[in-house]
């Protein structure tokens, strides 16, 4: 498996994708705890796809305050699909009003930082240049 190999020099995007097969079973046998493993590897070295995915694997397993914890710091660095969830978990009352206002707050801050003339420029002309979600 070459990815493996590639997460040998700490590669966060391999990290995620062999966290993947082994979750799913991709020329790997069906191994959660190394899928995890790789995942958890995989966030601290920055991917969001991973942590976002660490947050749905939590709450499989029914920690939804690991799993907000997930979504919140991938939220502070953009992730959209991380801020669905929060307001998901509000919405199931499994997070609290602060907990969702503060996650809204993180996606605005983080808009605010990428901002620029031509970001909004190129989004006005077709919508795949859009940089944010509504």
């Amino acid at each position: 498996m070459d990815l493996k190999k590639a997460t040998h020099y700490g590669n966060a995007d391999a990290y995620t994708n062999v966290g993947g097969m082994y979750m799913i079973g991709e020329g790997v046998d069906v191994n959660g705890k190394m899928g995890v493993h790789y995942l958890e590897l995989a966030a601290i070295g920055g991917n969001l796809h991973a942590r976002y995915n660490m947050g749905l694997a939590e709450m499989k397993r029914g920690n939804n305050e690991r799993a907000l914890k997930h979504y919140m710091i991938a939220v502070k660095d953009g992730d959209f699909d991380s801020l669905q969830k929060v307001k998901f978990l509000y919405s199931n009352g499994r997070a609290t009003k602060n907990d969702y206002a503060d996650s809204l707050k993180s996606y605005q801050v983080y808009l605010d930082e990428i901002k620029s003339d031509q970001r909004d420029e190129a989004a006005s002309y077709d919508e795949q240049y859009k940089y944010y979600e509504l």
